[in-house]
């Protein structure tokens, strides 16, 4: 018969398996039972992390509706954006869209309503449906909304928010008031649902929350800030450890009364970015002590909040701010006794008030200098390379039908939720298991990029 592809050693295979796009990976799972054990050893999905890159990952965002697509943006090959094709003088994009799925917020109550027959209408209908719903508030209290209908159930009843990401998991909160609920990596299709918090004498409103990894302690830990509804310097800072059953207090953060946005993880601190009319700062929460540390102030130029973006760039907290005609990337300098802002990318738009504006949020910091963007209101990606011919390509996200889309830049991990949780008795649930049956509004859909004119 000749020599067969499960004839190839070991080692040799996952070398080069481990190189594919994520997508590719997980259907090498189907090859054979060789490959599907291979690819599912924890030890392979420690040397895949331990090699994987950030990639945005997008979300389509329509208050309508749920949607429970993610779609990661990956090379479809090891070129990725490939500026150099002297041939026609232009550059050419590989990126491959994949789709992954969130989980559902109270499924079951969705699952419990189709095996009874019935099928979830679209947004555009009108027939209702009458069911109690009921959600949890930033104080965890059971808030009951009454005889509502199955519209509104799909609405914003089973629909989470996306906070933010730290090594391949992602944090979901409560559609009202942001509270963390769950903890979900959407490549394993695992996640687990966070207890309840503790509560309060006094009415609380959630300003910030974020999940984050201490490098110390090998833990992963959701935090959120809250404080009363009545003017106060000081605002309840809580903590939760994923695989642990409570979450305890870690004293008071100094911040302003406005939300805290842009929650990022950087060497085991958790960041957010703090703006009201008056200022705006950094505020910084070490994971491994468990305290609030001061940040130096922010740089010149940006003390004005609006349009301002904080990230993880290249293993580095940054800052970008659209200012003028030119749009600036400041990283945070730690390699010596003190922290500093330096200002690493500064890109001269030259368009003057035709220049689209908006926030642009830092994806991807590429070696030969490139740098990845994405711009929410354009629901477009935007790439400079300081050294091409035509140094600004536009992405435009098309086939969406939703208002917008969000992003963030995103790790792809196949490490297992089993595998990083503190305790053993967190039951982990899985997205397609549960939810398989449901084929929600919009979840046929696919997204593909096309590269646009950045002059417009």
């Amino acid at each position: 018969m000749g020599p067969s592809i499960t004839d190839v050693p070991k080692s040799v295979l996952q070398d080069v398996i481990i190189k594919l796009p994520t997508k590719s990976i997980i259907m090498c799972k189907s090859v054979c039972k060789t490959w599907y054990s291979l690819i599912s050893d924890p030890a392979f999905a420690k040397l895949h992390f331990a090699q994987a890159e950030a990639y945005p990952m997008v979300r389509p965002v329509d208050r309508r509706s749920v949607s429970r697509n993610l779609y990661l943006v990956e090379p479809e090959d090891s070129s990725g954006f490939d500026l150099k094709d002297h041939d026609c003088n232009r550059s050419r994009v590989h990126m491959n869209l994949s789709k992954y799925k969130f989980p559902l917020c109270d499924a079951e109550e969705l699952l419990n309503y189709h095996r009874n027959g019935n099928v979830m209408p679209s947004h555009e209908t009108t027939r209702k449906v009458h069911m109690k719903i009921t959600q949890i508030d930033d104080n965890n209290n059971e808030v009951d909304f009454g005889d509502a209908t199955a519209y509104m159930m799909h609405y914003d009843h089973n629909n989470y928010n996306l906070v933010n990401s730290c090594n391949g998991l992602l944090c979901l909160s409560y559609f009202f008031g942001n509270n963390p609920a769950a903890v979900c990596n959407p490549i394993t299709g695992e996640f687990i649902n966070l207890p309840r918090g503790p509560k309060h004498e006094k009415a609380m409103i959630l300003i910030g929350s974020g999940l984050g990894f201490s490098p110390r302690t090998n833990e992963y830990k959701v935090m959120r800030i809250l404080k009363e509804q009545t003017p106060d310097t000081n605002k309840v800072a809580e903590i939760h450890t994923l695989g642990t059953g409570s979450w305890k207090s870690v004293g008071t953060a100094r911040c302003s009364d406005s939300e805290l946005s842009f929650p990022t993880c950087v060497k085991g601190m958790l960041y957010w970015f703090s703006y009201d009319w008056s200022c705006c700062s950094v505020i910084s929460f070490d994971l491994d002590t468990e305290e609030f540390l001061s940040v130096p102030s922010v740089p010149s130029g940006q003390e004005d909040g609006r349009d301002v973006s904080m990230g993880d760039l290249g293993g580095s907290l940054c800052l970008c701010k659209v200012e003028s005609f030119e749009i600036n990337v400041w990283v945070m300098n730690d390699s010596g006794p003190q922290k500093l802002w330096m200002k690493k990318i500064s890109i001269r738009t030259g368009f003057s008030q035709w220049w689209p504006r908006g926030v642009y949020i830092p994806m991807k910091y590429f070696e030969n200098d490139g740098l990845l963007m994405f711009n929410s209101r354009l629901n477009a990606f935007f790439y400079h390379h300081p050294g091409n011919h035509s140094p600004f390509i536009y992405l435009k996200l098309r086939e969406i039908k939703y208002s917008s889309t969000e992003a963030i830049s995103h790790v792809p991990s196949f490490i297992s939720l089993k595998d990083i949780l503190v305790g053993k008795d967190v039951e982990i649930l899985n997205i397609n298991s549960r939810c398989a049956v449901l084929k929600l509004p919009g979840e046929t859909e696919a997204l593909s990029l096309v590269e646009e004119n950045a002059s417009f």
